[in-house]
């Protein structure tokens, strides 16, 4: 076994009391007689776990509230099927009506004009089905990937600085990987994905929660996070946030961007919900031109989840080093799926399809908000497109048992938790419109609502 698995079934089986200190990283390294780099990994991923916490200038310590604490249930039982997001994402198709997913239904993206394109895909680039991909990206994508950003968000990215990988969360995790160092403190939206949270903990970091206002960050709480700590980076979405649905203004962006240079932090944009958006939008990216912003966008939430394809773009000087992690960690994204971007980016479908959806998406907001407005439910923010809804009702403020009632209709929610940082989100929940139908109304009936 290697020392995760070691220390792992340590912390399994009791064997450190709660609270207890762990060696630090020099020590454990030189009385396991590994790399440095191989302890900050396994400590890394046991905080992920949830049975080690990192705690600044002080080292690892045995979490208080990790699995170890809880029943006494064998060691071999399965952790995930807990997680609303595991058991949300594992639920069988057809069966369940899954109303806080991230995705669109699959009927909006199983259309003729896809259909053609992959047969077009396979006739025509049948060496990309067998052969590994250029570990970059595919050259003729990133050069329409260019152009792309160029038409649609006003961004100069040239090819070279652009790098494809296996969806969003690839782009995401290497700039993670590259970037962090144990204790660094990381600025997150809040709320935000909570896989992100999951992540920056994974590789060391400290997630400090930023409010996310309908134009943007909350430039004032920023400000004062600014004054008492350092800062390593800034995980932002920009465009439809996840899961409020929010934008971002000129003004904010530029604000965000002013604190950057002065604090010398990075701002890593997911933009991954940029391209349901209809005409111009606001990025960070734009504003910076790529010398203080890490661009990253997809097409798995537009296409197809199982389509695992996104993009960054990046400064210069992070080019090589992400492409070198990007090598050891998937070698190259499967060619078949860049050759299938290229073709839909370069005959006009991915467009053509873009503004289908973003039309769709519009509509079903409206129809979506007027529903749930009628029955006394109310958010912060009311998108004009986009997938989400952060949802509450007034009478509830605690959403735990109607999420659990829903459940039992076949009607899948995530609660308000799975987006927090250190927030109380038990009053919310995120609402994928995109799956919202006149049928649905009625099961959030919240008494004489």
């Amino acid at each position: 076994m290697g020392l995760y698995d070691d220390i792992r079934s340590d912390l399994l089986a009791g064997r450190w009391e709660w609270g207890q200190r762990l060696p630090s990283i020099r020590a454990m390294a030189a009385q396991r007689r590994v790399s440095l780099h191989t302890v900050v990994s396994t400590y890394g991923r046991l905080v992920g776990d949830g049975l080690l916490e990192a705690q600044q200038g002080r080292g690892y310590f045995v979490a208080v509230q990790g699995p170890l604490h809880r029943s006494a249930a064998p060691a071999e039982a399965p952790v995930l099927p807990g997680d609303p997001l595991f058991r949300l994402l594992q639920a069988p198709p057809g069966r369940h009506v899954k109303l806080g997913c991230g995705w669109l239904p699959p009927s909006w993206r199983d259309t003729d004009l896809l259909a053609r394109a992959i047969r077009r895909t396979a006739r025509h680039g049948q060496s990309g089905l067998v052969e590994y991909g250029d570990i970059q990206g595919y050259v003729p994508l990133r050069r329409l990937l260019s152009a792309h950003l160029q038409q649609t968000m006003r961004l100069e990215a040239p090819p070279d600085r652009l790098i494809t990988t296996l969806g969003a969360t690839q782009a995401l995790d290497l700039v993670a990987r590259q970037l962090l160092s144990p204790g660094d403190r990381v600025l997150v939206d809040e709320p935000c994905n909570g896989n992100l949270v999951r992540l920056i903990r994974l590789c060391g970091g400290e997630p400090v929660g930023v409010p996310r206002r309908q134009d943007g960050p909350d430039l004032e709480f920023l400000d004062d996070i600014l004054s008492r700590h350092r800062v390593r980076a800034f995980f932002c979405n920009s465009t439809f946030h996840n899961p409020t649905g929010a934008g971002l203004t000129p003004r904010a962006a530029f604000g965000m961007l002013k604190r950057a240079e002065a604090h010398d932090f990075l701002i890593i944009e997911d933009d991954v919900y940029g391209d349901f958006h209809p005409g111009g939008r606001q990025t960070f990216a734009e504003l910076d031109g790529l010398e203080r912003v890490v661009y990253v966008g997809s097409f798995s939430k537009s296409l197809s989840a199982s389509l695992r394809i996104g993009y960054l773009a990046c400064p210069k000087d992070l080019v090589e080093p992400l492409i070198r992690l990007k090598l050891l960690t998937s070698v190259a994204v499967p060619g078949f799926c860049e050759r299938f971007v290229h073709t839909i980016l370069a005959d006009g479908t991915y467009l053509r399809h873009a503004r289908a959806i973003q039309r769709r998406l519009a509509t079903q907001q409206q129809l979506t908000q007027k529903a749930l407005r009628n029955l006394g439910w109310r958010f912060e923010v009311a998108p004009a497109g986009g997938m989400f809804l952060w949802a509450g009702h007034p009478d509830l403020p605690d959403l735990s048992g109607f999420i659990a009632g829903l459940e039992e209709k076949g009607i899948l929610l995530l609660p308000g938790e799975a987006f927090a940082v250190t927030a109380d989100y038990r009053a919310m929940t995120r609402i994928n419109a995109a799956h919202f139908s006149p049928t649905l109304a009625g099961a959030f009936r919240v008494g004489e609502a």
